[in-house]
């Protein structure tokens, strides 16, 4: 099974105005040969939009993962969304975007969040590598709360593989990541710490899913990489 563990879906961002469609991705992702997509809202009103990829969710439940976008300066309105979209909702794991929704991960309201995933039992995808999102700063998250599941989105900034060597509970994911780069985290990490994402539509599902790894994996590391892994993570 193939899985691209990051997709945008809905839109329009209010910074760039990029959208999805579900029509659009799904002809992607036949035309591709993805089975499943693992979808969450742009930059954009994240109430509302989470709503919507449980709804995507609802009527493509073999083809998409719906996972809910927050933003911890809501305070204790985020927690009431994190528990909403993880139960009432029915999605399957939280994005946080700490340069798009302007907070650090030392945010108060990160940690309390990141307690509402351990406790539902579900993963928690971060945009990383940026100042407002430094590696070693997540991994301090990933200390005090053991039992969530976190995955570094990109093999961006500093200290990514280290963090990830460092700590059982982080993932990395490939998404638009360099040959090279992903050859390195392969070596240091081996296949069952990496996640495959395309970042669809800023990015090619083709190359991202497809092309990136045919000439850099094993068949095995493939099977890991681009579904068993995520498949594990999420209990499909």
């Amino acid at each position: 099974m193939i899985v691209d563990s990051h997709v945008h879906l809905g839109g329009p961002d209010i910074g760039d105005g990029a959208s999805l469609s579900v029509e659009e991705l799904l002809k992607e992702m036949d035309e591709v040969g993805v089975d499943k997509a693992i979808v969450f809202p742009f930059n954009e009103n994240l109430e509302r939009a989470n709503y919507f990829i449980s709804r995507m969710q609802r009527e493509n439940p073999d083809k998409l993962i719906g996972f809910a976008r927050l933003d911890p300066n809501m305070r204790e309105l985020s927690l009431l969304n994190a528990r909403r979209a993880l139960t009432e909702l029915g999605l399957k794991g939280i994005k946080l975007h700490p340069t798009a929704q302007n907070f650090y991960p030392n945010h108060p309201f990160v940690f309390k969040i990141l307690e509402i995933a351990e406790e539902v039992g579900v993963p928690v995808v971060f945009d990383n590598g940026k100042e407002a999102s430094k590696n070693t700063e997540i991994a301090k998250l990933a200390e005090k709360v053991p039992g969530v599941t976190i995955i570094l989105a990109h093999m961006r900034g500093e200290n990514y593989i280290e963090v990830c060597e460092e700590h059982d509970n982080v993932y990395l994911g490939t998404v638009k990541a360099e040959v090279d780069r992903v050859v390195e985290a392969l070596d240091r990490l081996g296949a069952n710490k990496l996640i495959a994402g395309s970042d669809f539509p800023y990015a090619s599902m083709k190359y991202e899913i497809r092309e990136k790894f045919e000439e850099i994996v094993s068949e095995r590391e493939r099977e890991l990489i681009l579904g068993k892994n995520i498949s594990e993570i999420l209990k499909l």
